[in-house]
């Protein structure tokens, strides 16, 4: 059963992800004599953002995510009749008093006219946030029957282990990534071995709008996504100086320009299965649209005023990856394949899989001196293991990367680049999602898997039905965290070693209906030539739940850690969640919740003193659908108070969600 604060705390995030969960349909008539049942799901959040407390005079960003409210809608809906599945979601977006630069300018009044930032800098952060939007985010339909599956429209995709490609939704970080074209998917046992293979093309679509920030993504306007929202032009205010000496005021128009160039993929898998031994050949093909060629020679023929000069370019040809460093996006065409052996049981005690991956950075974009940049090639090697026997388990985890990159999106996520057109919220998109070996809630510091060699064991003992411990000890050798090393050399100037150990138990009691899930754990990272410590962690991890009576349960979950990272700050500091819940199962769960953090900076002027957030909510869920007020109210979420900012992590993916003040309310209605 979905404990409540998993339930409800993921309306309490910053960056929502509204999507909808599987329902039973309706069922209509019989058409052509095949049954056909629809599925309808409606999420709508209603929220106000308060002032969260993150103001930074030099940053009018920090300013902009105040006393604003928005409205939130996701409709979803399929259609199954036959072999056919037909599905599409509607995104809508819309926004309450949204902040504009005339509020910001009476801001500046209101403190005695000091001046915190350029307001021609306000509106260009305002050009692509808080936008009205409404568009068909998803659209597929899908062919099934035995042994074949055909798609066309949007759809989810893996190859492997994440190494060669990986797209999928990933609610805690508000992603959710989709291929938009077709797939085939053929499937055959020969009796003596099994077949089956993979194929696939098209752009990709992430997400247009995201929740956290209200910034909005636009595309150059492919043909495949009809209904998306494009850019505008952007007007700003300038003064110049007149022969004369005086100011004279003028109007800049910026030609629109998108923040996403569409990636085109070609993707596949072929694997054999022969007597319990499984193997695989994967590959990808990244195609990315590029203008720097375009881009060099505009600028040349207009090098008389190179500000004026870089905004016509900039409009006719969008480029925004000439300052990146990461080659990643620097090249246009990634080939990214692998090779797999799985056996999913040995001896019925234990199970193997090794996958070995290599990666080709092609066709660079040129500098300015239309010079390409060199070919990149990498490789990576990633191996897990299980054993079981009796009460006793066994995991072990590893990895051996060099030169292996994420295929990020072809996204401005620069923040200094293009301002009114970029979208740094986005930097975390991207199409695959090579395995860390590492627990999942790691924060990586830099890019460590970049050039990386280590893994992590794990060691399980169940004492009966009831009771277990565990423990794990990972170590790794990465030569990407204390910069970016995008050369990978292994000197130890660029090492870090990490040893990373934890242990806990789980216990359940009160015929399962209780549980105490707990477990506590360490993290150091030293720098290799000065022995200095680069990072450490100490931290306290907890799901404890507790039957009370009837349907009735308490429910207490969360962390408590003290970091240190002498490179950013001087001492440690402390940061935490603490949840507790009274659920009446299935109907009410009511939360509440205190946050906390030292981290300096956490509010304007505060240094190393503890910062404090508290929220509630509740929680309704109807348990049936049998009357039309069921179906409409199936589940209603209410969130009031704070939640501290931070950056949140899934599996190495991570992103940075500011603070939240204020007040959400989410109506989930299932037809």
């Amino acid at each position: 059963m979905r404990s409540p604060l998993q339930a409800v705390r993921p309306c309490l995030a910053a960056a929502l992800l509204l999507t909808a969960c599987p329902a039973a349909a309706v069922e209509l008539p019989n058409v052509g004599g095949e049954p056909m049942s629809i599925d309808v799901v409606n999420t709508a959040t209603a929220s106000y953002h308060f002032d969260n407390r993150n103001d930074d005079r030099r940053y009018p960003s920090r300013y902009l995510d105040d006393n604003y409210g928005e409205i939130l809608d996701r409709l979803d809906a399929q259609i199954n009749w036959w072999r056919l599945q037909l599905g599409t979601r509607l995104n809508a977006s819309f926004y309450v008093a949204r902040p504009s630069a005339t509020s910001l300018e009476l801001q500046q009044k209101v403190l005695n006219d000091e001046v915190l930032f350029e307001l021609d800098d306000a509106a260009r952060e305002l050009h692509s946030r808080y936008r009205t939007t409404v568009y068909p985010a998803k659209l597929w339909l899908t062919y099934t029957q035995s042994n074949v599956e055909a798609t066309v429209g949007d759809f989810y995709a893996q190859l492997g282990r994440g190494l060669v490609f990986s797209v999928r939704k990933m609610d805690e970080l508000a992603i959710d990534t989709t291929v938009r074209g077709g797939r085939l998917v053929l499937d055959r046992d020969f009796q003596l071995f099994r077949l089956e293979a993979t194929a696939f093309a098209g752009q990709m679509n992430p997400l247009r709008v995201d929740d956290a920030s209200g910034r909005r993504l636009h595309g150059e306007g492919s043909p495949l996504f009809f209904g998306f929202p494009g850019a505008d032009d952007l007007i700003t205010r300038e003064t110049t100086v007149d022969a004369q000496g005086n100011p004279r005021p003028r109007t800049v128009i910026e030609e629109a320009r998108p923040n996403y160039l569409e990636d085109t993929v070609l993707g596949g898998r072929l694997e054999v299965a022969v007597k319990g031994v499984e193997l695989a050949a994967n590959g990808a093909l990244l195609l990315r649209e590029s203008y720097t060629e375009e881009y060099n020679r505009c600028l040349r023929e207009h090098g008389a005023d190179q500000q004026a000069a870089r905004r016509l370019c900039g409009g006719e040809f969008p480029e925004f990856n000439v300052i990146s460093a990461n080659p990643a996006r620097q090249h246009n065409t990634i080939r990214t394949f692998s090779g797999s052996l799985n056996i999913p049981s040995i001896a019925k005690h234990g199970d193997l899989y090794v996958e070995v991956a290599g990666q080709q950075l092609r066709d660079g974009h040129l500098d300015r001196d239309d010079v390409p940049m060199e070919d990149v090639s990498g490789y990576a090697v990633y191996l897990a293991a299980n054993a079981r026997g009796g009460p006793l388990a066994v995991s072990v985890e590893g990895k051996h990367y060099r030169r292996f990159f994420p295929l990020s999106a072809n996204i401005d996520v620069s923040v200094l680049s293009n301002p009114g057109f970029n979208a740094p919220e986005f930097e975390g998109v991207a199409y695959n999602q090579p395995p860390t070996a590492e627990p999942i809630y790691v924060e990586p510091i830099g890019a460590p898997n970049l050039c990386v060699t280590g893994g992590r064991g794990r060691v399980d003992y169940r004492f009966n039905r009831s009771a277990a411990i565990y423990a794990w000890l990972g170590h790794y050798v990465s030569f990407s965290e204390r910069q970016a090393n995008y050369d990978c050399k292994t000197d130890e100037a660029n090492r870090t070693d990490t040893w990373d150990a934890a242990a806990g138990t789980e216990i359940d009691f009160d015929h399962g209906r209780s549980h105490v899930r707990a477990w506590a754990g360490a993290r150091q990272s030293d720098e290799a030539d000065t022995g200095h410590l680069f990072y450490g962690e100490g931290y306290v991890r907890y799901d404890i739940v507790k039957h009370l009576a009837g349907a009735l349960s308490l429910q207490a979950q969360g962390n408590s850690r003290r970091r240190y990272r002498p490179e950013n700050f001087e001492s440690s500091w402390v940061e935490g969640d603490n949840y507790l819940a009274l659920q009446w199962s299935p109907h009410i769960a009511a939360v509440f919740g205190h946050e906390y953090t030292s981290q300096p900076g956490c509010e304007p002027g505060k240094g190393d003193e503890l910062c404090h957030f508290f929220n509630g909510g509740l929680q309704w869920k109807s348990g049936s659908r049998r009357t039309a007020l069921d179906q409409v109210v199936d589940t209603v979420q209410l969130f009031v108070g704070q939640r501290r900012g931070g950056l949140r992590c899934v599996s190495g993916v991570c992103r940075f969600f500011p603070p939240f003040e204020g007040a959400r309310l989410e109506l989930v209605s299932r037809f």
